[in-house]
């Protein structure tokens, strides 16, 4: 055994040769798992014994295992085990390996550097036979493989090449002998008709690009193949292959720039730039940006690729594909660093910064981030206010938005540290400050209005104020990690903010403001707090700031502000509720319509408010309080009664608006605390359906009762729509909002199923039912245009498939619609019922909602059906008033309303429903003994037969112009209708009127028999 090396005296002597058998031995224990590399270069020391020694059948099954190839020294081991068990066995269990059992790409690749190493050891030593032996039965046969095998095993093998595209460039004999087993089956590939071979050999052409081999004549006539093999590549039909060539093709010439032709190069980049760049396929146009992106930092081609860039930069950032938009931007960025080039010798500064501001993609707009950075960088030298202010300034004079964008990401993607982000903050909150000051001093100075909401300056203030806010909610993860930079940055804050709440609370910087101090720690604005909570109890707030106010109350102290919400709505119970003892003297609480008024628009707003909801949901005494402003409000009813007893020429304590606005806050408020609960409480959610049902039954008994007494009506019809409107507008918006289902209990036998009394059908009747009671109960004739259009909002919302319970009910509205049509047009306000789209979208709405529905069944639709065909003819028969009846063709002729409106915009737009009222039309008005031609045998009534055939025939003409569906049946009926006329034509006809056969000339498309 040699002696350890005096060098490194720790370190192991190889193991002697008689225990090759013990690694062995190990190395079966752990077939299947991965190997340790000092395992592996134990093996290596005693490879030659390996060799000499084992078992060919332990050899093959090493060279079969490719965790032997973790290192360096594995690949030479199986390289030597290549040799050892011939080199076709090898390329047999290789080949089984990927055909089999799915051989990894890495592992692929190893098992190429294996073929490789023993090709260039075997060349190294002079054994000639060996690497011949190599190229026929290896490395051709993969090759062969590579370019035309099947898919995926092609892709194997042209990664088990990828070891000799690398040693290719590195050593002259590789790259030889590659080439010469290349020419004879690439060239062949690359013009082959089927497309899977031909991508196959464009992926091998690519890696070993160039293939020169030994002759000069022979090498200029390879390239100029490879050459006209590449454009044709671009060129492909193929989307795979024309998306991989603009994307290697870039690349190669970029590597290769120096022994290009011109002529290629101008060929390449030409047709890259004109047609590839617009190609219709997005994988193309990307393949575009990255081929280029592979040039970029190459100094050969640096003009070419900057011109190339021009050309197709502005088309790429504005790419509707945001794939394609992401990598041209990439690009762009890349330049920051480019030594030669700048970005903006490529985009233009405005343009770069219009795109911040137009982008809507967030990781496109990541990617414009380091092109502004440019504009605006962020050093210890550029918070030199003198060097950064015009900056800002330029940019914001450009695009608001993207000044905000850009600064909002610099904090996320690391560009500035916390301390960098505090003195940003603060210039920016400097700026802000003095401006506001300025302004101050200048309106006390002149007694005017202290800032014009127009000017620069104030866009400029409001505009560091936002800045300095989004940095400051960007970069809080930082700031929290420093606790004094975050205390001294929120300083500054509220300096600014104290100025906005004293000088400028009417003008919109106070939103701005109210962000800021939802922001920032309580603790450092408790003296802004306390004014906003006086001047809100004072009621000394401008309307304009009255949502900022709020805002801020519910962040420092939401009980004042429920305190004075009690206090307001405690009118109502002052006015309208009976006390139970002897009346005590009222409160003094000024004028009751002003205060009430007010406290509603204020609960109002906080109803929407997001803040409000968290609030409730969070903490359980809050939920209370708001049931508290319920049973403030439940008076309103009472008021509402009040109202309606009195005429409108008396006095009323409140206005109706009021009124009207007090009940929508009764429909909201049980909604507002079931919803926002942390717990999904069951009987939280009875409450609020409870609730609900009681402000709907009183409704239907004290209200919508009333629509039918006309004396009531006449005294109080304007109110009346008002308050029917809100009601069903409120209605349709919780039932939106809320889910009302209910599941009454179920029994096993009918027999068990107890009697129900009165209270208990009440209870077992859901807010649905009694929502379209009331629906039903107000469809008449009668009923105005506005409150009809909500009718039909609400029923479109009780058609969802959770209200199946009055679905029936509802199909009964949709059958009523002709007839209210065809009421509204007979009286004087027709035109503008056919001018209203809000009422033509209700219509189009419910009537879809309806058609969904399992209870819309086909004698729905007929009798539906059979009402607009009748109100139709009913129309034309009015519209003619005893004279001609013209022709639908002409461009003068005008429509009855209720066909231009019932049935052009409304029947005719349903394929369903066109269907349905084709078939009552053939059905009904022209089959054989049909109601419309009965008793008109008589041939003294000739003249009556035949006005109504002409009837008929006007109509049909009205389908076939206004109708999309049945224009087939359309002129088959036109066929019928004129051949019974021509049929009637041939008898005695002298008792027919001029007016009808006039009419009939000019209807029809047949001329008459002589004589008429």
């Amino acid at each position: 055994m040699p002696k350890s090396s005096k060098l490194t005296p720790e370190k192991q002597p190889p193991p002697p040769p008689d225990d090759y058998n013990d690694l062995i031995s190990e190395l079966q224990q752990r077939s299947g798992r991965s190997l340790q590399k000092t395992f592996i270069k134990k093996l290596w020391a005693v490879h030659q014994d390996i060799v000499a020694y084992v078992n060919p059948s332990q050899l093959r099954w090493m060279f079969f295992s490719p965790a032997l190839l973790a290192c360096p020294e594995g690949v030479k081991l199986v390289a030597a085990i290549l040799v050892k068990i011939g080199v076709t066995t090898g390329y047999r269990l290789l080949e089984k390996l990927i055909m089999q059992f799915e051989l990894s790409d890495g592992d692929c690749q190893r098992y190429g550097e294996v073929m490789t190493a023993a090709w260039k050891t075997a060349y190294q030593e002079g054994n000639f036979d060996l690497t011949e032996e190599l190229e026929t039965e290896v490395i051709t046969p993969i090759c062969q493989s590579a370019v035309y095998g099947h898919k995926p095993f092609c892709a194997k093998f042209r990664k088990v090449l990828v070891s000799f595209g690398t040693e290719k460039k590195l050593d002259k004999n590789v790259d030889s002998m590659i080439t010469r087993i290349l020419n004879g089956c690439l060239f062949r590939a690359l013009g082959a008709r089927n497309w899977i071979v031909q991508s196959s050999a464009a992926e091998v052409l690519y890696m070993f690009y160039p293939l020169v081999g030994d002759d000069a004549e022979d090498m200029a006539k390879s390239m100029e193949t490879q050459h006209r093999h590449m454009v044709d590549l671009l060129q492909s039909d193929v989307i795979s292959i024309r998306t991989d060539a603009a994307k290697n093709v870039l690349k190669l010439m970029g590597e290769y720039w120096l022994i290009l032709p011109k002529n290629v190069i101008k060929e390449i980049f030409a047709f890259v730039i004109e047609e590839l760049s617009r190609d219709t396929v997005v994988g193309v146009r990307v393949a575009v940006f990255e081929g280029l992106s592979e040039m970029a930092f190459v100094p050969a081609c640096m003009n070419v690729f900057a011109h190339a860039l021009k050309c197709v930069a502005s088309r790429g950032i504005q790419d509707k594909s945001e794939r394609v938009r992401l990598v041209a931007y990439q690009l762009l960025a890349r330049l920051k660093n480019h030594k030669f080039i700048s970005v903006f010798d490529i985009i233009d500064r405005k343009e770069a910064v219009a795109k911040m501001d137009l982008e809507t993609v967030e990781s496109c707009r990541r990617q414009l981030v380091p092109i502004v950075h440019i504009l605006l960088p962020i050093s210890s030298k550029d918070h030199d206010e003198n060097y950064y202010r015009p900056r800002v300034n330029g940019m914001l004079k450009q695009s608001r938005l993207a000044l905000l964008s850009y600064f909002r990401l610099l904090g996320p993607m690391k560009i500035i540290d916390a301390s960098q982000a505090v003195k940003l903050m603060e210039m920016l909150l400097t700026w802000s400050y003095r401006y506001l000051r300025r302004w101050d001093k200048k309106a006390a100075q002149k007694a005017e209005e202290p800032m014009d909401e127009k000017s620069e300056e104030f866009m400029k203030t409001r505009a560091y104020l936002e800045c300095a806010l989004i940095i400051y909610m960007s970069c809080k993860g930082m700031l929290l990690q420093e606790a004094n930079l975050k205390e001294r940055c929120e300083k500054y804050f509220v300096k600014v903010v104290r100025l906005i709440y004293e000088k400028y609370s009417n003008t919109p910087i106070l939103g701005t403001a109210t962000a800021v101090c939802s922001a920032i720690s309580k603790d450092e604005l408790k003296p802004i707090a306390q004014d906003v909570l006086a001047r809100l109890a004072d009621d000394d707030v401008p309307v304009e700031a009255v949502e900022p106010f709020l805002e801020t109350a519910i962040h420092f102290n939401p009980d004042s502000l429920f305190d004075s919400l009690e206090n307001g709505l405690q009118v109502l119970e002052d006015l309208f509720k009976v006390p139970a003892k002897a009346k005590t003297k009222k409160r003094d609480v000024g004028v009751p319509e002003e205060v009430l008024a007010t406290t509603l628009v204020r609960l109002k707003y906080l109803l929407q408010s997001y803040n409000m909801s968290s609030l409730v949901s969070m903490r359980e005494t809050y939920r209370i309080r708001i049931l508290k402003l319920l049973a403030k409000v439940e008076p309103v009813r009472d008021a509402i009664e009040s109202r309606l007893a009195k005429g409108d020429g008396e006095e009323q304590p409140l206005t109706d608006k009021t009124l009207l606005t007090a009940l929508e806050v009764r429909f909201i408020l049980p909604l507002f605390a079931a919803v926002n609960t942390n717990d999904d409480d069951p009987d939280e959610r009875q409450k609020a359906i409870d609730s609900t049902k009681d402000l709907l039954t009183w409704f239907e008994e004290r209200i919508a009762v009333r629509m039918g007494d006309e004396q009531f009506m006449e005294r109080h019809h304007e109110f009346f729509v008002q308050l029917t409107k809100t009601f069903l507008e409120t209605m349709n918006v919780v039932m939106s909002a809320f889910d009302y289902t209910t599941r009454p209990l179920e029994y096993e036998d009918e027999a068990d199923r107890p009697e129900e009394s009165e209270k208990t059908k009440l209870e077992n009747t859901s807010v649905a039912q009694i929502a379209t009671r009331i629906l039903v109960s107000m469809c008449t004739s009668s009923v105005p245009v506005e409150l009809f259009v909500s009718i039909l909002h609400v029923g479109a919302t009780l058609c969802e498939e959770s209200y199946t319970e009055c679905h029936s009910d509802l199909a009964s509205i949709l059958r009523f619609v002709p007839k209210w049509i065809n009421a509204q047009c007979k009286d004087d306000e027709e035109y503008e019922l056919e001018k209203s789209k809000e009422t033509l979208e209700a219509l189009r709405q419910f009537q879809k909602k309806v058609l969904e529905t399992d209870y819309w069944e086909q004698e729905s639709a007929e009798k539906c059906a059979s009402h607009f065909v009748l109100f139709s003819v009913q129309s034309l028969v009015e519209a003619s008033l005893g004279a001609e009846y013209e022709d639908p063709r002409l461009e003068e002729y005008t429509l009855p309303t209720f066909i231009s409106f019932g049935v052009n915009k409304l029947v005719l737009k349903d394929k369903a429903m066109a269907e349905d009222y084709l078939a009552v039309l053939e059905k009904d008005f022209m089959a054989e003994g049909c109601k419309f031609f009965r008793g008109l045998e008589d041939p003294e009534k000739i003249n009556v037969l035949l006005e109504r055939y002409t009837l008929l025939a006007q109509l049909l003409r009205i389908l076939e112009r206004n109708s999309k569906y049945g224009q087939q049946k359309i002129a088959s009926a036109l066929k019928e209708v004129t051949a019974k006329i021509l049929e009637l034509f041939t008898k005695d006809l002298e008792t027919v009127e001029n007016r009808v056969v006039n009419s009939l000339n000019a209807i029809l498309d047949v001329p008459l028999p002589d004589g008429f």
